[in-house]
Order: C-alpha cells, then structure tokens, then sequence
C-alpha cells in the first residue's frame, strides 16, 4: 500500500534500491558461507597436521592431574564403587588429567564374552577389555568434556603368547621370542639367554632364587622386547592405536627408553650402534602413534620418563631430543621417606628437560614396580595416615612453584607383591579414599585450591632464587641413575655392574 502512493520516479529509484540491497545480502550470504568453507577446511587441514581442538596447548594448562589406574577396576567392583562414582570423584577435585586411567599390561580382550569361565568373570571385575574401555571414556567425557584421558602401555613386556589388538593376528612362541631383545646381535658380550633370564628375575617371570643355566624361553611367560624389531614395533603401536580408538586422548610409554640405558650399559659406549639404533627405534614409534592421531583427526599426546632426555644432556651426547609431548618424573625412595625433596638435584633436572625440550609439560608421580622397594610402596607401607598427607601437601607446592604438576595419588599403583597394609584390607592397590590411608580430603582441598592459583613457571622460581648453589654436573653424574627408577635396580641385575 505505502509503494503505490510513489510517482513512478520514486517507484523507480525504490526498485533500484531494493535490488541493490538484494544484491547487497545475496554477496554478503555468499561471502559468509565462502567464509564458513574455509574456516572448516582449515580446522580439516590443522587437524591432519595434528593441531586439532585437543591440539599441544592444551596439555600445559592442566592445574589438577591424578593417578587413576584403571578406572574400572578389580578392587573398585569389590568396594561397589562404579564408574558414576568415579566422575563424581574427577568433578569434585576439578580433575583436568587423567594419568595411566587404563594400563595395558597383559593381553586385552575387545569383550570379556570373548573369554570363557574364571576368565571371563574377571575380566568383567576388573573392567580389562577395550569395550568397557571405549564405554568409560564416553562416559567420562559426556560429564567432564574436556578432560584430558591419558591410556598406557609398557615398552618393557612381551608375553610368550599375544596377539595384535587391530589386526586380530595371534604370535605365540617362538616367533614371541623372536622378538625378544638379543644384546649379542650387535655383537655385545652377553648372550640372549642370560640377558632375558636377569631381566625376567627383575620382574619375578622367573625366580630370583634360580640360576640362569635353567631359563627356559619356551616356557617363560614373557620376554623383555627388543624396540628395534619392525614387529615388535608394530605391535606396540597397535596397543596405542587401540586406546586411541577407545577415545584415549594421550598414551604414556613406561619404559620407552630402558633398552637404549641397558645396552649402553652393557658396551659400555653411549654411541654405540646398538643404542643408537635403539633410541632412533623409541623415536619411531612416538612418531608413529603421532601420525595415526592425526590420521584420526585428533592431536595424541605422547609421554615417558623424563631421564633419557637428562641422561643424554649429561653426556653431551648429539641425540635429537625425543618427539615427546610431556614427559614423567618420580621422586625417590629416600625423599619420599624423608618427606623432603632434593631441591638442588630438582631444579637442575627440571632446567635440563626445559633447555632441552622447551616449556615441554613435566608431570611427577609417585611411580611403583613389583616390590614394596619403590616410592610408592615407601610410601604407603612406611608412612603414617599424617605422613602421608603431608608429602602429598609438600610435593604439590614444590613442583607448582616450578611450573611442573604434580600428579595426586588417587587410585592405583601396585604397592608391592610383599606389601602388608592393603586398600580396604584386600587390595595391593593403593586408593586414598581407603581408611587405612585417607588422603582424599588432602587431594580435594590442594585441587580445590588450584583453580583460584595462577600457574608458575620455572623461568620465575629460578629468577626469584638468582642466589641459589648450582649443584653443577659432578652432582648429576653422581645421581644419574635415580632419574631411571626403577632402572637403577634393573641395570645392577641385567648387567652386574
């Protein structure tokens, strides 16, 4: 009605213009969606390249990590605490981290109906199949999102009988041992027989008590792999591929190094062929699991110990620094007894790894192996309720204070096949909400108090502490070996030196 009351001039000039505005909104709409296109193919592209949502940054901004292992347990199934419970547990701390959630240690179903009788039943108790893995972390992730799930596999295991978790192919003995790690390819003086037997008594696959003249490989439950076999190699990577497909967001490699140590060790030549064909090896397979991340779309992360990365610098050795996303620590024995930790040798370690590696994330934990010898059977079995507390309080402001994270104590770890003071009275598995440790409402209020807490960095503490005593390199030459825990105690038995 308001058009027709115009002189045609003024109809004119308003049909012109409405068609400019038409024109106007149709190059707009066209530069919007040409606009959307390539902003998606751009996050197609970044996430190929590995930069995805989950990209390297995000990992720096943890504040609140925990050792949860795993999060569907034996001992959990005993107690009745289920996996709602268990996210309640990560929403109340504001958990950002999850480390070793699931350890991939013996041979994994992808369900327990695959298993029959006793089997069965305990792979449903214990939550060890890669469904129940792939139902927990969608679980987890439909409450806590962005939660950081880390998975993970040893580098120092092969069982006589295994099979490959992606291509379903079963390998028993003897190709098994086959794959097994033979010192005297390379032409070093020690024989396969003799190294795997030591290791094996490291590990009780075969009793201490027993001379090596009676090793047997056929009949040995598993072997200490060699990590520059192109099977071995695949199938380590397929254990990673597996979690990942399960949604694993990271995968921690414990003992990804220790083969490079030993025959180092054994030759008694850091540049040795044999070391350096073994570290080019470890590398290859962080690299690995890299690219199938990013084949998926997803940015994994991928950690190990921190020593090797001290050890070469030490040596000055001319190794490029490992392909590692974030890389783990433990204290020792002695300070977690002592309930003091080692400032100097602390700062110098952690100045080596950022000198070498950048502001690369350094998590610290309370590491375990078979024994009650180690940091954690020191500190559940020798330290009182009080005690207990206290070295979790004091670590967590020691290592915040030097931008590294130190990850709570808050289910799992193996306290010892000797271990006397068990979880709930039952288990050998550590849990702070047990009574006969308690040390949950410690961990709730240090995460509680993170989220108010600006993170530091090293580069501050070392500025405010301009006057500290270096302890120099004689002093890390003398206290190598306690970054390789446990590999300290290995090396004294596989090489008896």
């Amino acid at each position: 009605m308001f058009r027709k009351t115009l002189n045609p001039v003024h109809n004119s000039c308003t049909f012109k213009v409405m068609s400019m505005k038409r024109s106007h909104t149709f190059l707009v709409g066209l530069a919007a969606i040409i606009i959307i296109v390539v902003l998606l193919l751009c996050v197609r592209y970044r996430s190929h390249m590995g930069v995805s949502q989950t990209g390297p940054n995000k990992l720096s901004d943890v504040k609140v990590g925990v050792v949860y292992e795993n999060v569907r347990d034996r001992l959990q199934y005993y107690i009745g605490r289920d996996l709602d419970d268990v996210i309640e547990i990560f929403e109340d701390l504001g958990v950002d981290f999850v480390f070793r959630g699931f350890w991939r240690w013996s041979p994994c179903p992808q369900d327990c109906s695959q298993l029959k009788g006793v089997a069965r039943e305990l792979c449903m108790e214990s939550g060890y199949s890669y469904s129940q893995l792939q139902e927990s972390i969608l679980e987890i992730k439909r409450e806590m999102p962005d939660i950081i799930f880390c998975g993970s596999i040893p580098a120092q295991k092969l069982d006589r009988r295994v099979w490959n978790p992606v291509t379903g192919e079963i390998i028993d003995y003897p190709e098994t041992w086959g794959m097994a790690l033979d010192p005297s390819k390379w032409g070093l003086p020690m024989s396969k027989e003799e190294f795997q037997c030591r290791f094996a008594q490291t590990h009780f696959w075969f009793s201490p008590e027993k001379d090596c003249g009676e090793y047997e490989p056929s009949t040995a439950p598993a072997y200490f792999p060699d990590i520059t076999n192109e099977k071995f190699q695949e199938l380590i990577v397929a254990w990673a591929k597996k979690q990942i497909d399960c949604g694993a967001d990271a995968i921690w490699i414990d003992m990804l190094f220790t083969q490079v140590r030993m025959l180092a060790k054994i030759s008694g030549d850091p540049n040795h062929v044999a070391v350096r064909e073994s570290y080019e090896a470890a590398c290859r397979v962080v690299n690995e699991i890299h690219q199938y991340g990013a084949s998926k779309g997803k940015y994994i992360y991928v950690g190990s110990w921190a020593g090797i990365v001290v050890w070469t610098s030490l040596l000055e050795l001319q190794y490029e620094p490992p392909p590692l996303d974030f890389v783990t620590f433990t204290p020792s024995i002695s300070e977690v007894l002592s309930l003091q930790l080692d400032e100097q040798k602390w700062d110098l370690w952690i100045s080596t790894v950022r000198d070498k590696m950048g502001d690369i994330p350094i998590f610290v934990f309370v590491d375990w192996a078979s024994t009650i010898k180690t940091p954690l059977g020191a500190f559940s079995q020798n330290l009182t309720q009080e005690q207990q507390c206290q070295f979790i309080e004091m670590a967590d402001r020691f290592f915040s204070e030097r931008g590294v994270v130190f990850l709570y104590p808050l289910h799992g770890g193996y306290m010892g096949r000797d271990a006397v003071k068990l979880s709930f009275g039952v288990s050998k598995v550590y849990d702070s909400l047990a009574p006969e440790f308690q040390t949950y409402n410690t961990i709730l209020k240090l995460a509680n108090e993170k989220g108010s807490v600006r993170k530091h960095t090293m580069s501050e503490y070392l500025a405010s502490n301009k006057d500290a005593e270096s302890p120099g390199k004689e002093f890390l030459m003398q206290d190598i070996l306690t970054i390789f825990y446990p590999i300290q105690s290995i090396l004294k038995a596989v090489t008896h030196k």
